[in-house]
């Protein structure tokens, strides 16, 4: 049978000017200027489905994804029933945080194109439906038998489900091509994953150490660590620069109370540290809704506030924000992460999960003087070690993570500054929960975390892996938060003791700040 018509013309899937100068707006960092020529790209060709596409994409990127599902929207009136154009929507769809629209999409087409369906997969996989990942990745590598990347997906999920031998011989004869860094750093953390469950310590090292030698040798990486140092050196004299009063009067300060939320909290650390599962489990408290490491904060509002406070990360350009603007971006803040859960706050307590956002506390006092700091902790030995044999999305956060000794010197800068914090902020303000005392008994430490946010204890707490078996976990450790609580990974440094040793000089104040031993 002959295909059906395409119901759009050629003209509406075209490239065009103003559109590329969006486009290009949005690679140079210019976010800003790239929205507002998205908008006129859209307005001037309201009907050209790249425009939409692009100009979704872009507004779900800055959490702007009201906007972003009006422009799918559109686009997908526009499609009618061809379903040619429907993956490239779900696609879009899965870039703007709304997985499972992208999943019903993604059904909805009868062959997918290959790639199309790898990402199906990974969508499966990250909601927790490994069984149809798994098939769904199968079905893809049967169509493009000789690409990669869906084999790696396949040894991924055969992985997580715990399939330790299927899943090393699906990544094996990966590791072993070359010409693809990227690939290869991802073959090699998985690969690295599986030989430290299976006690294979030291070819675990081996096999980490290659896949940072090729994050270190990528193009971009050497100005990352370069902005990540000085990032470290003003955030330590941020840190040093501190003092309760200063805290005290951001505290004072007359804000308007915001009806949607009945408090504000952070929930902070180190990466590794168990803020995934601290977070799951208030997050299943009907009162709490958590949103998971989301870049509205350190990347839209702190530094526009930075700017209107006279540019240097201090206290001095802190203090000198205009209160309408924190105001403002008080609204904004919750304007977005409102949008991007897809949910009215609904009075509820808002915890805005980020251990990156550790030594950025004094930002996020400034904006909200009402904040409540949960911390997690960890055996600093523990938390470097878990940090180093596995690799992160590249920044330049990450980009410190590569190595022993880089991972030791941000633990120190990040944890050094919650010490500094935790002197100048009242007692009520914050509460450390042990990633040790939670996988013992974690209704006692749930409990803790609630009464610090003032709420009355609730048993659904106790209950957050139902909630999580097909929920998207925005975190590396989303296989792990959704079984059962387990103490492995308690005393895990011992294993690679040698490798830290060099290194303790830069741990061993924090074991002992801490109370480990």
């Amino acid at each position: 049978m002959a295909e059906a018509a395409l119901p759009i013309s050629a003209h509406q899937l075209t490239d065009f000017t103003e559109l590329a100068a969006a486009r290009t707006a949005w690679a140079s960092g210019d976010l800003d200027t790239a929205l507002s020529l998205f908008v006129q790209a859209v307005t001037l060709r309201p009907t050209n489905i790249k425009a939409l596409l692009e100009a979704a994409r872009a507004f779900g990127g800055r959490h702007e994804i009201a906007a972003a599902e009006r422009y799918l929207d559109r686009a997908n009136e526009i499609a009618g029933s061809d379903k040619r154009v429907t993956p490239i929507i779900a696609q879009s769809y899965a870039r703007i945080f709304r997985p499972e629209r992208a999943i019903s999409a993604f059904e909805s087409v009868a062959a997918l194109p290959p790639p199309m369906q790898g990402e199906l997969a990974t969508l499966y996989e990250q909601v927790g439906r490994l069984d149809e990942a798994l098939a769904a990745i199968d079905t893809c590598i049967d169509r493009a038998p000789n690409a990669p990347e869906p084999k790696l997906v396949r040894g991924r999920i055969l992985r997580r489900m715990r399939r330790f031998d299927d899943a090393l011989a699906a990544l094996r004869p990966l590791s072993e091509s070359k010409g693809n860094p990227v690939l290869q750093v991802e073959v090699s953390t998985e690969i690295c994953y599986i030989l430290d469950v299976m006690g294979e310590y030291e070819r675990a090292v081996e096999t980490i150490d290659l896949a940072h030698q090729l994050v270190r040798e990528l193009p971009q990486t050497p100005a990352l660590h370069r902005k990540a140092k000085a990032n470290n050196a003003a955030l330590t004299a941020l840190a040093a620069s501190v003092s309760s009063g200063r805290f005290q009067a951001w505290s004072n300060r007359d804000t308007q109370p915001e009806p949607r939320v009945s408090g504000i909290a952070h929930l902070i650390g180190f990466p590794r540290s168990g803020t995934t599962l601290l977070e799951q489990c208030l997050d299943a408290h009907p009162k709490v809704v958590a949103s998971p490491e989301r870049l509205v904060f350190s990347r839209d509002i702190f530094p526009k506030l930075c700017k209107a406070g006279g540019g240097p990360l201090t206290l001095e350009t802190l203090d000198n924000i205009p209160p309408h603007l924190l105001d403002q971006e008080r609204t904004h803040y919750l304007d977005l992460m409102e949008q991007t859960l897809g949910e009215p706050l609904g009075g509820r307590v808002h915890i805005d999960k980020n251990p990156n956002h550790t030594s950025l506390l004094p930002g996020l006092l400034r904006l909200f003087p009402e904040s409540i700091f949960l911390v997690a902790l960890r055996d600093p030995r523990d938390v470097v070690t878990s940090c180093v044999l596995r690799t992160f999305r590249l920044t330049e956060f990450s980009s410190m993570l590569t190595s022993w000794s880089t991972a030791c010197e941000l633990y120190a800068v990040e944890m050094a500054a919650w010490l500094r914090y935790r002197d100048a902020l009242s007692d009520d303000q914050w509460v450390e929960v042990r990633y040790e005392d939670t996988v013992v008994d974690v209704e006692r430490e749930s409990r803790r975390a609630i009464e610090a946010l003032d709420l009355p204890w609730d048993p659904a707490v106790l209950e957050y892996r139902e909630r999580t078996r097909h929920k998207l976990v925005n975190s590396p450790t989303q296989t792990e938060v959704r079984q059962p609580i387990y103490t492995s990974a308690v005393g895990r440094w011992r294993h690679y003791e040698k490798h830290l040793e060099p290194h303790m000089h830069m741990l061993q104040p924090f074991i002992d700040a801490f109370g480990y031993v």
